[in-house]
Order: C-alpha cells, then sequence, then structure tokens
C-alpha cells in the first residue's frame, strides 16, 4: 500500500474574533490524527497540511470552527 501525498491548504478566516479562539481551534485541529495547522491571526489565515482525506480533514475543521467561533468561516485561498 502507498502513502497518500501530503497536501497543504491555505485558508482565509473571517469572523475569528480574537487571538485566543484562533488557538484554541489551532490546538483543536493539531489533535486530529495526521493534521498540521497554524492559524496566523493578524493575518486571517489558516495553513493545514495532511496526507488524509482532505475533504474529510476540511469537514471535521468547520465543525471544530463552529464549536469555537460559531460565526466564524474559512475560504480557501491559493
Amino acid at each position: 500500500m502507498t502513502e497518500s501525498a501530503t497536501v497543504t491548504k491555505k485558508y482565509e478566516i473571517t469572523d475569528l474574533d480574537c487571538a485566543h479562539c484562533a488557538q484554541r481551534i489551532e490546538d483543536a485541529v493539531n489533535k486530529l490524527d495526521g493534521v498540521e495547522c497554524k492559524i496566523t491571526f493578524a493575518l486571517s489565515v489558516m495553513k493545514i497540511t495532511t496526507a488524509r482525506d482532505f475533504k474529510a480533514v476540511e469537514k471535521e475543521v468547520r465543525r471544530i470552527m463552529k464549536i469555537v467561533e460559531p460565526e466564524s468561516s474559512i475560504k480557501e485561498i491559493r
């Protein structure tokens, strides 16, 4: 069995109120198996790296965000 390629995507975060919430989201996402997350609050950017099914990871990230910061959302940027 071959391993999946590692994929990194960047997202713009809207309506993220504070750096503390950003840190809580980042910490929760980093607890996901095989997922690395970095949020730069000042730029409202989230970077996610994983070799897992990215759609499944993105769905879980959105779920976490709705718990921590219900008004926030992400949009992929290039």
